[in-house]
């Protein structure tokens, strides 16, 4: 009989060779995957796996409920992981039908408004190591990366997956435009439109050049030559809030900041949409809200009512 297990191991492998879904994906699909493996193990026989033919809605609704002290996000996630495994097991003939096929649970998920970045903050991030590098030899190459890896964040709004594994061949200086593998596996072209930023991303390409670098190799990398991991990057971010003191900076704030700031500039949210690289315009409406409660923050401050006395 077919094992849970064994399942589990199948559908990450077809969406690693058929689905080419990202690493990072296929790390949270596993993940979430194994949290619902031992729960169905647990909840039949501890010393055996579970057959696949065990799942069931009574079983998976028993493991939502057991799911204690889980984030409502998380578990919608890993339910859409489930139902998302057993929808493929049955188009691929692995069973005759899909025990989820109808499987509907309320999760109630709470909207949250994505954190952004006072423009004065990210002025201060941007010119952290430049400052570090104005003391420096001329020669700091770490210190220039940086510099550029920063402007690149916060300029193309880029996942700091998407950043960490750019290659040099991605950046086509000439037509002023990196070519993006994003989520899902999807591509995009992201302009340079940003001077500061296109200089420093020139002596990035030429430094990297210089020192070993070929088109299809990374263009940012650690002191060892090898890419520039995700959590390197984060580190890297971190330190340099810490020194103009900030308490939390994140990757994905500077990503909010630009969509937030471009949508209360008068950007077109399709614009942003694109820049992002959200497959569905609906996932970009989020800065809507957030550019709103700047609108009435500047309307309460500037609107010329609150100035009439009568």
């Amino acid at each position: 009989m077919e094992t849970l297990n064994s399942t589990i191991n199948w559908f990450i492998g077809h969406c690693a060779n058929h689905r080419k879904l990202s690493i990072h994906t296929l790390k949270a699909y596993r993940h979430d995957l194994k949290i619902f493996g031992d729960f169905m193990s647990k909840s039949m026989n501890p010393d055996e796996a579970a057959p696949t033919s065990s799942v069931n809605k009574q079983s998976v609704q028993n493991w939502l409920a057991n799911m204690h002290n889980v984030k409502p996000r998380t578990v919608r996630r890993r339910l859409a992981t489930v139902k998302s495994m057993f929808s493929v097991l049955e188009r691929q003939g692995g069973i005759a039908d899909d025990p989820l096929a109808r499987f509907r649970s309320e999760i109630k998920v709470g909207s949250s408004l994505p954190r952004i970045i006072a423009r004065s903050t990210v002025r201060s991030l941007l010119r952290s190591p430049r400052k570090q590098a104005a003391s420096a030899l001329p020669s700091c190459s770490r210190l220039m990366q940086e510099t550029t890896l920063l402007e690149m964040l916060f300029s193309t709004g880029m996942r700091v997956s998407e950043v960490s594994g750019l290659a040099i061949k991605q950046v086509d200086m000439d037509r002023q435009v990196i070519s993006v593998h994003g989520k899902g596996n999807r591509e995009r072209e992201i302009p340079i439109v940003c001077g500061a930023f296109q200089d420093v991303l020139e002596t990035q390409i030429a430094w990297r050049y210089q020192n070993g670098g070929m088109a299809d190799l990374s263009l940012f990398v650690n002191r060892r030559g090898a890419r520039l991991s995700d959590q390197s990057i984060r580190a890297i971010l971190r330190r340099h809030a810490n020194r103009i003191g900030s308490k939390r900076v994140t990757p994905h704030m500077l990503r909010h900041t630009i969509a937030t700031l471009l949508l209360e500039d008068g950007v077109d949210l399709r614009h942003i949409q694109r820049l992002l690289g959200h497959s569905s315009i609906t996932t970009t409406t989020i800065y809507t809200h957030v550019s709103e409660r700047s609108q009435r923050r500047a309307l309460a401050q500037k609107h010329p009512r609150n100035k009439m006395t009568i």
